[in-house]
């Protein structure tokens, strides 16, 4: 019931050999989880930092073996969690897999964090080969068109068009839903380039109204670590999950330990602009006054403003400013706890091991006897999960409305 970790060729996903982590922290996300009046949903990011080992923890023997098994880029960390179900011998369950960023190099140890294949996927561009500056006057005139595609299926063609179809761009990734059928249309264009990072893409799926979740998600291929992408549908933005999880609360006791929920007001408009300057700005305002008009108790007006420079379709930028509003035009509540990876039932089962869920799962809440909230079952998407090198897992679930107010 511990971690185990391994160096990974970043290509291949190739495990190479097991090394030691003493210290390091990791987070998993499926969305932006912070509480704030600019919430955007965004992609599924992992990442692990603190990462210092004595050179006497990295299995080379000469200066040449230690660069080569470090290699930034060319190399990867990933994080296993095994279970007390595993053989002494198992790889573990794979939690996260990133490349060896930046290294600092001191007499006695390296210093290192790990950038994510969604991090390097914002190192690469949706633009064809051999079409960049190769029209009259060295200018750009491609355009990738999608249409008739479900979005994740956009997503993933992007993704596609990123990593096997350029040279040295593959990865391993497992690209579902590549020509998947749907009403949506993308139009990308090639001299539009600073728009154009993959990253950028996805997030701009993710984030119009009813967007789906995208994630990569690692896996253990025989002796290789390969990622998923998985990504809610049309009909259901939400990522498809096999069970919902149940975790307690209660001041007795419970598996969901160290509860605190924050609170936050309710935006009623936001201003979105788009392509376009000055008094050809393309301009939309999305708003929801149900809150500050009517018999109740009224709240005061709160707006915001949202741009996007590469939305030059009005229904479009429509769809980004109403998701937005969307997710602040009520009062919001968010809950955050801890569970132990390690916890087992009576007879020695693994109640909730890492592996077993992930962020954009749907979990039900048990709480009972909370000072502000309400005793009852509460069906919570997970948004992250972090933590260190020991059994304690970090919890955060999606902002919802606030039954309170």
């Amino acid at each position: 019931m511990a971690w185990r970790a391994y160096v990974v060729d970043t290509i291949s996903g190739q495990l190479l050999c097991p090394i030691d982590l003493p210290n390091f922290s990791w987070s998993v996300s499926v969305a932006d989880s912070s509480l704030s009046t600019t919430k955007s949903k965004g992609v599924g990011q992992d990442e692990t930092s603190g990462l210092k080992l004595p050179w006497t923890a990295v299995p080379a023997d000469s200066p040449g073996e230690r660069s080569r098994l470090l290699a930034p880029d060319r190399r990867s960390i990933a994080l296993c969690w095994t279970s007390p179900l595993d053989s002494e011998d198992a790889i573990g369950t794979p939690i996260l897999c990133g490349l060896i960023g930046q290294r600092k190099d001191g007499p006695l140890d390296t210093d290192f964090s790990l950038t994510s294949l969604y991090g390097l996927l914002g190192d690469r561009y949706l633009v064809r080969e051999g079409v960049y500056g190769a029209a009259n006057g060295s200018t750009s005139t491609d355009v990738i068109n999608f249409g008739n595609l479900s979005l994740r299926a956009i997503a993933a063609e992007a993704g596609w068009l990123c990593t096997n179809a350029k040279p040295g761009g593959g990865l391993p990734i497992d690209w579902h839903y590549r020509g998947e059928k749907g009403s949506h249309q993308r139009e990308y264009d090639s001299w539009d380039i600073q728009n154009l990072k993959c990253s950028d893409v996805w997030n701009k799926i993710a984030n119009v109204e009813n967007g789906p979740d995208l994630q990569l998600r690692p896996k253990l291929s025989g002796d290789t670590i390969r990622f998923d992408f998985v990504a809610g549908s049309d009909a259901d933005p939400d990522i498809l999950q096999d069970t919902v999880i149940e975790l307690s609360s209660s001041p007795y006791g419970g598996t969901l330990e160290n509860i605190t929920i924050d609170h936050l007001g309710a935006v009623s408009r936001v201003y979105a602009s788009g392509s376009g300057t000055d008094k050809a700005q393309l301009c939309h305002l999305s708003e929801d006054l149900s809150l500050v008009n009517g018999s109740h108790e009224p709240f005061p007006l709160r707006e915001m403003t949202y741009s996007d420079t590469d939305a030059a379709d009005a229904g479009l930028l429509r769809q980004q400013a109403d998701g937005v509003l969307a997710a602040n035009r009520a009062p919001l509540m968010q809950i955050k706890g801890e569970l132990h990876a390690n916890d087992m039932s009576a007879d020695g089962t693994p109640l909730h091991p890492l592996g077993s869920f992930w962020p954009g799962e749907t979990m039900r809440l048990d709480i009972q006897g909370f000072p502000s909230l309400a005793d009852g079952v509460y069906e919570c998407r997970l948004m992250q999960m972090s933590g260190d090198q020991t059994d304690k897992v970090n919890l955060i679930f999606d902002a919802m409305d606030d039954p309170m107010v």
